[in-house]
C-alpha cells in the first residue's frame, strides 16, 4: 500500500506530464497557426461611452528597420489602422474609424504600437488584434475592449433612518445590494431601487434603504460586468458619514505566447505551487 508521500510524489508527476503535454500543445499550435518570432504582447481594456481609450499593444523594437503595424477587430471587414513602410496607409480601413484612430508614431521605435480610438462607442466593443512586421519577424496578439458607462455613487440621508444612494450613468444594467457591514448581512429586500432611463440607452440608478439604525454601519454595491461602485454610511450620535468608492472590473491581461510558456514552466521547477 502507497505511503501518503508517495502519493503526494505520483500526483506531483502526473501534474508534470500534464504540464508538459499542454507545452507542446501550445508549441504546436503556435508553429501550426503562426511562425510568428517577434513578441506582441496586448492587455485588456475597459473604456466609458464618449471617452478615448488606448488599446495597448508593445513588441520587440528594430532600431535599424521601420515596422509595419496593423490593427484589424474581429468579425468586421476592413481594418482599423495601417502603418506601413514607414507611413500610415489608411486606404481600406472601415469607415467607423474615419478620423477617430491613431498611433503613437514617435514611440513606434520603442517597441510602442498602441492605438488609440477617440469617441468610444458601443459598438466598438469587440477583440481586436495587433500584428507586428519588421525584421525581427511577424508577430500578432489579441485584447478585448468592452464598452459602457459607470459613475460613483453619491450617499446621502433624508432622514434619521433613511440612506439614499444614487449614481447617474449605468450600461449595461447594474444589479443592486444593500449590505449591513457591521453583521455581513444582506439588506437588500429592504430597499427600494428604480433604475430610470438616461442618455444613450443608459441607466440611472436611485436605491433608497429606510431601516437604518444607529451605529451600524451600511452599503450599497452598484456594478455590472464593467465596474463596482460600493457607498458606505454610518449613522452616530455626532453626525451622519459616509464614504464612496469605484472599481473597474479589468479583465484579465492577454499573456503573449512566450509568457504562457515561461508561467508553465515555472510550475514545473516548482510543481508544488500546483497543489495549492
Amino acid at each position: 500500500m502507497a505511503t501518503p508521500g508517495q502519493i503526494i510524489f505520483r500526483i506531483m508527476i502526473v501534474i508534470i506530464i500534464l504540464l508538459i503535454g499542454a507545452i507542446a500543445l501550445i508549441i504546436g499550435l503556435s508553429v501550426a497557426g503562426n511562425s510568428t518570432t517577434n513578441d506582441v504582447t496586448t492587455v485588456n481594456t475597459v473604456s466609458q461611452i464618449g471617452d478615448n481609450v488606448i488599446l495597448s499593444c508593445t513588441f520587440t523594437p528594430d532600431v535599424k528597420q521601420s515596422s509595419n503595424i496593423l490593427w484589424e477587430k474581429d468579425g468586421q471587414t476592413g481594418f482599423v489602422y495601417k502603418y506601413e513602410n514607414g507611413k500610415i496607409s489608411l486606404t481600406g480601413q472601415n469607415a467607423v474609424y474615419n478620423k477617430r484612430t491613431s498611433l503613437f508614431l514617435n514611440q513606434l521605435s520603442a517597441g510602442n504600437a498602441s492605438l488609440q480610438i477617440t469617441n468610444v462607442q458601443l459598438t466598438d466593443a469587440g477583440v481586436y488584434k495587433c500584428t507586428v512586421t519588421n525584421s525581427k519577424g511577424s508577430g500578432q496578439n489579441k485584447l478585448s475592449l468592452d464598452v459602457g458607462a459607470f459613475a460613483e455613487v453619491t450617499v446621502t440621508n433624508t432622514s434619521e433612518t433613511t440612506i439614499h444612494c444614487h449614481s447617474p450613468t449605468w450600461y449595461p444594467k447594474p444589479t443592486v445590494t444593500w449590505l449591513n457591514v457591521t453583521t455581513g448581512s444582506n439588506l437588500t429586500n429592504l430597499s427600494s431601487t428604480t433604475f430610470s432611463p438616461a442618455l444613450g440607452s443608459k441607466f440611472e440608478i436611485n436605491s433608497v434603504f429606510m431601516e437604518a439604525v444607529e451605529d451600524t454601519q451600511y452599503r450599497c454595491v452598484i456594478q455590472n460586468n464593467l465596474a463596482r461602485t460600493e457607498g458606505d454610511a454610518l449613522f452616530t450620535a455626532s453626525g451622519f458619514q459616509t464614504e464612496s468608492r469605484l472599481q473597474v472590473l479589468s479583465s484579465a491581461d492577454v499573456l503573449s505566447p512566450s509568457l504562457l510558456l515561461l508561467c508553465l514552466l515555472i510550475l514545473i521547477v516548482h510543481p508544488g505551487a500546483a497543489l495549492w
